[in-house]
């Protein structure tokens, strides 16, 4: 499924979702303060990945539901987040609550959804300035 993008080239964004994989934008700085911010850099990746507007961990550890342990989160509680959307793979299932409430004790939101849904709600929530991230299981 292709994604219209239309928001800040300056941040990592996704261009599409297919079971299997997921094609970011990689942001390419400008040379300098006069150029205006070049077209992202389309990479596809076929591993779990987590994607946040100004970073990209493109080789998450957990590459399916029965693989996640509450570990996986951790690196994401160093971040200002309000929300964590957490891809289950291209059929919506759901963790066992004790892997998402580290984030949630922290006052983080987690919303639970397909990997295709997250990828879409991440888009719109980045373009809207929000401080998300998005965790998913590439099948």
């Amino acid at each position: 499924m292709q994604m219209h993008l239309d928001s800040d080239p300056g941040t990592f964004g996704i261009y599409a979702y297919r079971p299997g994989a997921v094609t970011v934008g990689i942001p390419i700085p400008a040379p300098d303060i006069h150029t205006p911010p070049l077209p992202p850099r389309r990479e596809v990746l076929t591993r779990s990945l987590v994607i946040m507007p100004g970073r990209l961990i493109d080789d998450w550890p957990p590459q399916c539901l029965e693989d996640l342990t509450p570990d996986h989160f951790a690196p994401l509680t160093a971040h200002d987040l309000e929300i964590v959307l957490f891809g289950s793979g291209s059929r919506l299932r759901w963790p066992a609550p004790s892997m998402l409430a580290m984030l949630i004790k922290r006052g983080v939101g987690v919303e639970v959804m397909d990997t295709g849904a997250a990828c879409r709600t991440y888009n719109i929530l980045r373009a809207d300035g929000r401080r998300v991230a998005a965790a998913l299981l590439i099948d």
